[in-house]
């Protein structure tokens, strides 16, 4: 918990809580997969020959390159996942992405659990806009009106979040 400020346009809102998500060892253990495999195409990609291998043309080694630096940003927005409760919202950030709801609109708080075929990260359910770190219990925040209906979160405590929401609506 924290109590730092956060800065909206031109006010300044009291932070309550921030918390950075949770991440289960399969998620980064199969991050380091994929980055290991893809740190070997690259040292192949540019230095195959020296392996008796063929060295890939130069534009491949270009979009190999391309293709680890997206990845590369993709991973680091995933873990800097996090997500806030100040005087006046709900809010969650996985940059270059945030979604806010002010607590005048919050309808009903709850748990509930992220099925295995979600998936990770940013997602769209449905009505429901998802921040997903793991297949756990998680918060939903319920909304009467916008596009999206639901705002799950996938917390480190979903109990002690969903508390302190409702300690902010009264």
């Amino acid at each position: 918990m924290g109590s730092k400020n956060k800065t909206t346009g031109s006010k300044i809102e009291k932070l309550i809580y921030e918390e950075k998500a949770p991440f289960s060892n399969i998620m980064r253990l199969l991050i380091i997969l994929i980055f290991s495999i893809l740190a070997v195409s690259i040292v192949i990609a540019f230095f195959g020959n020296y392996f008796g291998l063929k060295k890939e043309p130069f534009e491949g080694q270009w979009i190999l390159i391309l293709v680890v630096l997206i990845l590369s940003f993709a991973m680091q927005s995933f873990f800097k996942m996090k997500f806030r409760i100040s005087q006046l919202s709900v809010d969650a950030v996985m940059a270059p992405f945030s979604y806010s709801i002010p607590f005048s609109e919050i309808k009903k708080v709850s748990t509930t659990d992220i099925p295995w075929y979600i998936g990770w990260g940013l997602r769209i359910w449905g009505r429901r806009l998802a921040f997903v770190s793991m297949h756990k219990k998680a918060v939903k925040i319920e909304k009467e009106k916008g596009f999206f209906r639901a705002l799950v979160l996938t917390t480190r405590d979903p109990d002690e979040f969903v508390m302190i929401v409702k300690e902010r609506m009264k």
